[in-house]
């Protein structure tokens, strides 16, 4: 059990430090993701050779792996402009409220039902995301990084969602291999010369945050789900924002707001409450 959370601890520290890694970037996003996601599926296809799962999909899965590859590119992608439009902080906590989503769109997808209390949960989340928030919402600047953040976390609830029945039946590093990998490709028509890393230091960055933020994380994350309960790695959700933001408070000297810290705590607060239901137990 200690080892197995452990290993969830340093996932959740890889997640928190990608959004960093991708604010210190100076190359495009779109470069970002697609080489994140390929690198990422290159790197869970050599672990799955080494441990020997089986990559065999049938037509429908590869259709359904298509649409949720396509929603991964468009996640991260709405991930790191959030970063780079606002901060680190607004991009993780904006995103965090993915688990809201979830209980809003499960009832479209066949997993559980709206309450009434989710409705108070969603106007808790409002307030939060309003204290998160620089500024007036009267400038469009101001709202461009939170929404993008927002927009990630319901593209985010949707792949969480329509992986539901998938990680029922497959090996979720098969599962990843083929999302990341179409997430990469399908990025590919957007790319030219001039997103590729020029310097030494862009490409080690790049590799960085596809091999170690993405791949590894991904790895020691399912390791560790797998012996502890489903509340207790749900419970590391929670988790990323705080090590995001600690480590962009020490890396890049983006030091929240007073308003910041306090719409964070009302956003964790809500979602806290929403993965408290058995049916929402998903862990990020």
């Amino acid at each position: 059990m200690t080892y197995a959370v452990l290993q969830l601890h340093i996932a959740t520290f890889l997640f928190g430090l990608s959004g960093v890694v991708g604010q210190l970037m100076t190359l495009d996003v779109l470069m970002v993701v697609a080489g994140r996601a390929g690198l990422a599926a290159l790197g869970l296809l050599l672990w799955a050779r080494i441990r020997g799962i089986g990559l065999r999909a049938s037509r429908a899965q590869l259709w359904r792996f298509l649409l949720i590859g396509i929603l991964l590119a468009f996640h991260w992608t709405s991930f790191f402009l959030s970063i780079r439009l606002s901060s680190v902080a607004v991009g993780l906590l904006t995103f965090s409220c993915f688990p809201i989503f979830v209980i809003l769109l499960g009832p479209l997808f066949g997993n559980g039902r709206i309450r009434y209390g989710d409705f108070v949960l969603v106007a808790v989340l409002m307030l939060g995301l309003r204290l998160v928030v620089p500024g007036s919402l009267d400038e469009a600047a101001n709202l461009a990084g939170p929404l993008w953040g927002i927009a990630s976390g319901l593209s985010f609830a949707v792949i969480q969602l329509l992986n539901h029945a998938l990680v029922q039946n497959e090996d979720p590093v098969k599962i990843s291999i083929y999302q990341n990998g179409i997430a990469s490709l399908a990025l590919l028509p957007l790319l030219d010369a001039s997103m590729l890393p020029a310097t030494v230091s862009s490409l080690a960055q790049l590799v960085f945050l596809g091999l170690a933020c993405t791949a590894l994380a991904h790895t020691l994350f399912i390791a560790g789900m797998r012996r502890v309960s489903a509340q207790t790695a749900s419970m590391f959700t929670y988790l990323e924002p705080v090590y995001g933001i600690a480590l962009a408070a020490l890396m890049l000297g983006e030091i929240p707001t007073a308003g910041m810290v306090a719409g964070g705590v009302i956003i964790l607060g809500a979602v806290f409450v929403a993965t408290r239901r058995p049916e929402n137990n998903v862990p990020a």
